[in-house]
């Protein structure tokens, strides 16, 4: 339980880096993440705070879907990943200018925090701890109609970037990169962190069968 728990905040940490650095980048945050940039800028509040909020309205969109019970503990990974968000933006990257050290620097910034979403992603929804209700969502959508991690993500991300554009929040050329291509992160990450815990588990087992004969 240790292991999956340590998984679990290790890749909602690299998850809530990887979209404070898109956040950052200036040139369009994430689809869902403008929906909380939006809100903030209308009603006050952290962004943090507004994920919090939005994505909790999300459990319920879920809990349509699935016709289970409601994932109340999807709240409590939304709330780790934006404690560790505002702390990566109010306190690490609060005085730092990527445009300012190169004008490429915005956009490498970005392609380095889909990057960062997507494995985080990939790495923790394997722990088998609460999803986030995005993540719980897409999960959904794979399990509910067979569709790919892949096209899930990408109808749920599209949705957001509509509703951000709505509300004014920072939808750009960079939100639609995201859109395109976090669902694929997603799934080659996620493809990938499997292979590394069935050989690690093959290992434990050879191990174990070597100390018995021993």
């Amino acid at each position: 339980m240790g292991k999956r728990i340590a998984i679990y905040v290790i890749g909602l940490m690299i998850t809530s880096f990887g979209i404070a650095l898109i956040i950052s980048s200036g040139v369009g945050a994430g689809p869902w993440d403008t929906v909380a940039v939006g809100l903030n800028m209308h009603l006050g509040l952290t962004i943090g705070l507004w994920s919090i909020i939005a994505q909790g309205l999300v459990v319920f969109v879920t809990w349509a879907i699935e016709r289970k019970r409601i994932q109340f503990e999807a709240v409590v990974a939304i709330i780790i990943r934006s404690i560790f968000l505002d702390l990566w933006i109010y306190v690490v990257l609060r005085n730092i200018d990527f445009a300012a050290f190169w004008w490429g620097m915005s956009w490498l910034t970005l392609f380095l925090g889909i990057l960062c979403v997507g494995i985080g992603i990939g790495i923790y929804i394997e722990s088998r701890l609460p999803r986030t209700p995005l993540d719980g969502l897409m999960i959904a959508l794979h399990n509910r109609f067979g569709w790919s991690l892949n096209i899930s993500r990408m109808s749920i991300e599209s949705s957001g970037a509509v509703i951000g554009f709505l509300l004014g929040g920072p939808v750009g050329l960079g939100t639609v990169v995201i859109a395109a291509s976090l669902g694929r992160v997603v799934q080659l990450s996620n493809l990938w962190f499997k292979k590394i815990v069935t050989f690690y588990q093959e290992r434990q087992q050879i191990r174990v069968e070597q100390v018995k004969e021993m």
